[in-house]
């Protein structure tokens, strides 16, 4: 692992709550490459227990990425669903790794750690190129380019808070243009999806990457 990304994953600590919460809910924030799915990774392998839950894993098939922007609603109700079904069977820390850009995205997550007691913590990567757009085109996975990166880190929330997500309210669906942050892979190197994809139905994806029962 990148040694500068080793260290920035030294100050969260996820000992088990503590008091009145049941659980823990981490909410990854931050743009595609800045570090999100390393930390995941690093947090899982230093608390075994953690459920690490991401968007991208219903676009996954036989192990190939192959975004759909007509699923993209679908995708996220599908995470939805597994996190409040982590934290109904107790399970802790659940890790969300989302770019979660707009505090709005956040707001499904936040109720229901509200409703089951769960701690929550906003958590970015403290890479040094979490916002250098040159550098996190050439990081991150998913081939998002540039000006897509860049339109991502204008719109970012910064400063969130449990109370701020809470508060705030999804656009409509006119408001939300295709640059807005939920379309960042669209234009990836995924962003036509090939034919035999064309005619795929959600559920068909929902059948991948479910770790509860």
């Amino acid at each position: 692992m990148d040694e500068r990304l080793l260290r920035a994953l030294g100050g969260l600590s996820l000992q088990p709550p503590r008091g009145r919460f049941c659980g823990r809910l981490v909410l990854l924030r931050g743009l595609p490459g800045a570090g999100k799915s390393t930390l995941a990774r690093q947090l899982k392998r230093d608390y075994p227990s953690a459920v690490v839950l991401s968007t991208d894993d219903f676009f996954i098939e036989n192990g190939v990425y192959m975004f759909e922007p007509d699923f993209l609603e679908d995708a996220h109700k599908w995470n939805q669903k597994r996190a409040h079904k982590a934290m109904k069977n107790g399970k802790s820390p659940v890790i969300i790794d989302n770019t979660n850009i707009h505090a709005w995205e956040m707001k499904p997550y936040v109720m229901m750690a509200r409703e089951n007691r769960y701690e929550v913590i906003f958590q970015e990567p403290d890479t040094p190129w979490k916002f250098n757009v040159q550098e996190l085109t050439r990081r991150n996975i998913h081939h998002v380019p540039r000006q897509k990166i860049q339109r991502m880190k204008e719109q970012y929330e910064h400063n969130v808070t449990f109370h701020s997500v809470l508060q705030s309210e999804k656009p409509s669906r006119d408001e939300r243009s295709s640059s807005g942050p939920n379309a960042a892979y669209g234009m990836g190197a995924h962003s036509n999806p090939p034919p035999a994809f064309s005619n795929r139905r959600p559920h068909m994806a929902r059948t991948n990457n479910m770790p509860f029962n």
